[in-house]
């Protein structure tokens, strides 16, 4: 069998009564998490400008988009929910497979479950398969080749991702499913090339991997067929066109015993994971550390996060800022976090922290190198005047080997969504993710998602 022909044969039998508790939970975990990023998302002037831009071109009213308060169809759904995932930076991340899962599969599965009217079983499962899929593809392109060839995996691999997750919630064959990742697959795409004029175009790469992922669904219904090798094919295939090292056998390992979404990172920062070690060694630093006496900062880390995130010590925007290492570890060290409302366009342009981000350099380190990416580390060095301070991070806070606490994943949550859907609906939320296989209606937790500041129910377009 071809790779994508074992993937579904397995995808399309699983069911909700064979999964692993533990898996069950992480799912849950994910669903909320990646929901509050969403709420989150939805609160920016750039995903409210896009839902009423792109509505204007459809009357077809059909999904709500989460926080919104707003209806549209189907693919600019998929766009938007996935979209406003990815757009303050807070989105999960799978180390290996360099890519958020969560803010391609649950946008997906939410925007296509709500128009089905899914139970809170297949709503599961279908994340469950989603991840699974994205990941693995993921992981065995080499998604650090991958990137380096300028590549977004979130939404290269995002696209198979949401194409196995619709497939699965829909109740596809597994010839079906195989046409479905095949159409994904020939509408893969997504460049890093933002980072060369700070556009804040990143977000869409989730928005477009899930219209994508869904759109493939919908012309299998309509009867076109995929190719079956779309990974593996000599000529065209995914992996052959977009990496130099690459491993058909990592994406079908211990398939069906091992389910990735079982090894996740969460983040506890609204900026690029690869800004998080030194972040975290920033804040453990602080107390011991007047910001006035600093002379240097080097940070030795891996060359992703040098490539990624240290071409500038000077944002210009929110998005430079939210991709740069010299920006985060200064602004860690002056205010103690690096939340949302350390990236806004007031705090960027802040002098003391833009002086203190001149004085940051950042060093590729074999140490970190040789150890990428299964683990993401720094060393963090700080001089100052009259004493040398140093701290290393292996594992930052969020890392499955150092992980955001349930109770913690629950306070990000209330942080990301109480202020536009309110506190009670936050908290429902929360019961209701925990509870989820009781839920017969996906809709009845997507209603408690529209925003408290509109009563009436806007349709895009309309």
């Amino acid at each position: 069998m071809t790779i994508t022909e074992t993937l579904a044969d397995y995808y399309v039998d699983l069911d909700y009564a064979s999964l692993p508790e533990n898996v069950i939970q992480e799912a849950k975990l994910c669903l909320l998490d990646s929901l509050g990023c969403m709420l989150a998302g939805a609160q920016t002037e750039e995903i409210r400008n896009l839902s009423v831009e792109m509505g204007q071109s459809t009357d077809d009213h059909l999904v709500s988009l989460i926080g919104l308060n707003q209806k549209s169809s189907l693919l600019y759904a998929a766009i938007i929910n996935g979209s406003m995932a990815h757009a303050q930076e807070m989105d999960d991340v799978h180390k290996e497979a360099k890519s958020h899962a969560g803010a391609v599969v649950v946008p997906t599965v939410l925007t296509y479950g709500d128009y089905l009217r899914s139970t809170g079983k297949d709503i599961l499962t279908s994340i469950i398969v989603g991840y699974d899929t994205m990941l693995r593809i993921g992981k065995g392109i080499n998604a650090t080749k991958h990137r380096m060839k300028g590549w977004h995996a979130t939404g290269t691999c995002g696209t198979f991702g949401a194409a196995a997750s619709i497939a699965k919630l829909s109740g596809l064959t597994k010839q079906q499913m195989v046409d479905a990742l095949g159409l994904a697959g020939t509408q893969s795409s997504a460049l890093w090339a933002f980072t060369s004029n700070g556009a804040n175009s990143k977000m869409f790469h989730a928005g477009s991997a899930s219209a994508s992922g869904l759109l493939a669904t919908l012309l299998v219904n309509g009867g076109l067929t995929g190719a079956n090798q779309i990974i593996e094919a000599e000529d065209g295939g995914f992996y052959r066109s977009s990496s130099e090292d690459y491993s058909y056998d990592t994406v079908v390992k211990d398939l069906g015993e091992d389910l990735l979404i079982d090894n996740i990172t969460r983040k506890p920062f609204s900026c690029c994971r690869s800004m998080h070690p030194s972040i975290d060694a920033a804040l453990k630093l602080r107390q011991s550390i007047d910001p006035n006496d600093i002379e240097s900062i080097k940070v030795y880390t891996y060359e992703v996060a040098k490539v990624q995130c240290g071409f500038t010590n000077t944002p210009k925007n929110t998005s430079d800022a939210k991709f740069s290492i010299p920006y985060g570890v200064a602004v860690a060290l002056i205010d103690g976090q690096a939340l949302m409302s350390q990236f806004t366009p007031e705090r960027i342009t802040d002098e003391e922290t833009l002086c203190l981000a001149q004085k940051v350099e950042i060093i590729v380190d074999e140490e970190f190198e040789n150890v990428y990416p299964q683990n993401w580390g720094c060393r963090l060095e700080i001089k100052t005047s009259n004493e040398s301070y140093s701290e290393v991070i292996q594992d930052a806070k969020g890392d499955p080997a150092n992980p955001l606490t349930q109770d913690e994943i629950e306070k990000k949550f209330i942080y990301l969504s109480k202020g536009l859907i309110g506190e009670s609906n936050t908290l429902e939320i929360i019961q209701k993710i925990n509870h989820l296989e009781k839920l017969d209606d996906i809709s009845k937790l997507v209603e408690l998602c529209l925003s408290c500041h509109t009563k009436q129910n806007n349709l895009v377009g309309g």
